[in-house]
């Protein structure tokens, strides 16, 4: 074991863990927890015990089955590994929501929250001084609270010259008020709630610092503004031991809030916090991370590969045209088979070029219901291997089907009640495995399913995903005959490798990736220029996307590039032991 991570397991009190990419991070809090766990059951016995929290489903389940790698049992009561808005929504909102007032409905978290714009019903009357009702500029979904308990749209006030102020702020109260009342709350409410209530009661802290003594917060390169604030209030009302671990080069959330300045905040308060380093990297060889390591500060300690096998594949760079990205995933899949390597991924920056990159048509939109996309999405998770994400999906698109006249609360409750009933989850896999195929023309696909959902889920209404029968701007009356498979994307290669964003392998540890990057600017794109860090200052967003995508391979990065950019470019940026796959060999 290195000095560092012996630093971090002998660490208490507050302290802030600054964790490289493969730096082993995950193992760490695993050998952590165990510990923890040990000297917290012989102080506490069955009543206290250490939380770790993290920002992800996939982050939490990989801590867990690290913990039961490396100890041979499973993390138990009074211990809890959960997510942070897990842990929030069961142990303060839910819990305490009563206290807001008594007549308010039992809290729903919403899974999606354009439910709220469906369902609120005065949103039309809220008008900016342009004339245009807000519900379309600024749509219910997207009102926050903020930490200091102003509102605001994903983040942002309008301008004074578009909106009153005081008009903005009764529509955000209407809405927020209205939504507390019948207890439909999204994740980011429920954090906010959760520190008012904090704020107004703190016995609840008190009572939650003796149930939870040690807190590791995973991932805290993530939090919130609204987060932060929840913990540190949680410090100030008895918890002594709190940890951030995280990489504030890998914030990817911004558009939930995540604030990685705050992060790099108490990484250097050497007064308050304790800051600690992990920075080898265990999972890339030296050439994969000068290439991530193009986006650090140029003060930043310099990462060093500690992986233990190095297979020497060059970085490959593909140049990409209107026509050939289909080959070029194709030769990329050729080329993980050739050097035996199974656990690939492919990103892409936006759905254009992912349609491009697939040799796809656009998306058309042929029914007016939303069931037949999700089944579309569904189906193709399930043949990508996503089943557990599947039989969610496939499980609410079910309950729709069998209970149409359900609201909100009661279907979430039918949901709840089947997750456990495993004849039921059984008949879900079945329709899965049997849904009609893609290959069959729209028409008949959708009168297909109609009738094999009807049939195998015994619904007793008709099934009608209302096919349009008129032109209109996304929907073209001709596509009807062709086959589904030529106008809905899948999302994996033809040797199944998955194409998906950068911010679905976040935190994943891949043998292979081909990354395609961008041919125009865009706020959201991400480009060959972008790869560099200017004036020795922290990254943007869309950089930090690009360190992500760059520091998750074993064995070979693959890029993908317009054709337009010349291999001299290509050798300045990444050196001369690049490999330049040229025209000719894309075809053989």
């Amino acid at each position: 074991m290195n000095k560092q991570r012996e630093a971090f397991l002998a660490a208490k009190g507050k302290v802030v863990l600054n964790a490289c990419p493969g730096s082993g991070k995950t193992i760490a809090i695993a050998k952590k927890l165990i510990k923890l766990q040990k000297e917290y059951d012989s102080l506490y016995g069955k009543y206290s015990g250490v939380a770790c929290l993290s920002f992800t489903n996939t982050a939490k389940d990989e801590i867990n089955e690290k913990y039961k790698q490396l100890s041979g049992n499973i993390l138990r009561f009074p211990h809890k590994i959960s997510t942070i808005d897990s842990f929030i929504n069961q142990y303060i909102t839910l819990q305490f929501y009563y206290l807001m007032n008594k007549n308010f409905k039992r809290p729903k978290i919403l899974d999606d929250n354009s439910f709220i714009d469906d369902a609120w019903k005065p949103k039309y009357r809220f008008k900016g001084l342009d004339g245009k009702p807000f519900c379309f500029a600024y749509p219910p979904s997207s009102i926050r609270f903020e930490s200091d308990g102003t509102f605001s749209s994903n983040g942002y006030r309008p301008a004074e010259d578009k909106v009153k102020p005081e008009v903005f702020d009764d529509y955000c109260k209407q809405i927020k008020s209205w939504q507390i009342k019948n207890g439909l709350i999204t994740t980011g409410d429920s954090a906010y709630i959760a520190l008012h209530l904090l704020t107004e009661y703190p016995k609840i802290g008190n009572w939650l610092a003796l149930r939870f003594p040690h807190l590791i917060v995973d991932e805290a390169q993530d939090n919130s503004e609204v987060q932060y604030a929840l913990f540190e209030k949680l410090v100030e009302d008895g918890l002594k031991n709190i940890e951030f671990v995280g990489d504030p080069y890998q914030s990817l959330y911004e558009w939930r809030d995540a604030d990685p300045q705050l992060f790099l905040e108490k990484y250097a308060d050497t007064e308050n916090w304790q800051g600690l380093d992990l920075s080898d990297d265990h999972r890339s060889p030296q050439r994969i991370i000068e290439c991530f390591s193009l986006i650090r500060k140029e003060t930043d300690p310099k990462i060093d590969s500690a992986c233990e096998e190095d297979r020497e594949i060059p970085i490959v760079v593909y140049k990409y045209t209107d026509t050939n990205s289909a080959i070029i995933v194709q030769h990329f899949d050729k080329q993980c088979q050739n050097y035996g390597l199974t656990n690939n991924q492919i990103v892409v920056r936006g759905n254009a070029l992912k349609n491009q990159m697939l040799g796809k048509e656009a998306e058309q939109k042929p029914w007016k219901s939303w069931i037949p996309y999700l089944i579309i999405e569904v189906k193709n998770q399930y043949l990508g291997n996503e089943i557990k994400a599947a039989i969610k999906t496939i499980r609410t698109i079910t309950v729709k089907l069998k209970y149409p006249d359900a609201g909100f609360h009661e279907s979430k409750e039918l949901e709840n009640s089947l997750k456990d009933d495993h004849l039921f989850n059984a008949l879900l896999l079945e329709t899965l495995h049997d849904l009609p195929k893609f290959d069959l023309s729209i028409t008949d696909w959708t009168s297909q399913t109609q009738a094999f959902l009807k049939n195998k889920l015994d619904i007793k209404n008709e099934v009608d995903f209302d096919l349009k029968n008129r032109n209109s701007k996304y929907f073209d009356k001709a596509i009807l005959v062709e086959p589904v498979e030529n106008h809905f994307k899948k999302p994996y290669s033809e040797s199944k490798i998955p194409i998906t964003t950068v911010h679905q392998v976040k935190g994943k540890s891949l043998e292979a990736i081909l990354i395609f990057f961008n041919a125009n600017k865009h706020k959201d794109n991400i480009t060959f220029e972008d790869i560099i860090n200017n004036h020795d200052a922290f990254p943007s967003e869309k950089q930090r996307i690009i360190y992500v995508a760059m520091s998750r391979p074993k064995h070979l990065l693959a890029m993908a590039f317009p054709e337009d950019l010349s291999d001299d470019e290509f050798r300045e940026k990444f050196g001369e032991d690049i490999k330049i796959v040229t025209e000719q060999e894309l075809n053989e």
